[in-house]
């Protein structure tokens, strides 16, 4: 049980790791900020855009990002 635990903390930072690197991606000014029209570049975040962005700010952060 205690391997299993630690694989799953392992694929879990790695997870988190690898959304960070594609939020940099995305962040072309690294603003810290997705903006619509960087966000152009993919059809499915454009298309998820407006329901990423929880606050309604014409942009998404990190933290939306990842939702």
């Amino acid at each position: 049980m205690n391997k299993l635990m630690i694989t799953a903390a392992l694929m879990m930072a790695s997870l988190g790791a690898h959304a960070a690197s594609t939020f940099s991606s995305f962040d072309k000014n690294d603003d810290g900020f997705i903006s619509k029209s960087e966000a152009a570049v993919s059809t499915e975040l454009s298309s998820d855009f407006d329901k990423l962005d929880s606050n309604g700010d014409g942009k998404l952060s990190k933290q939306e990002f990842r939702l």
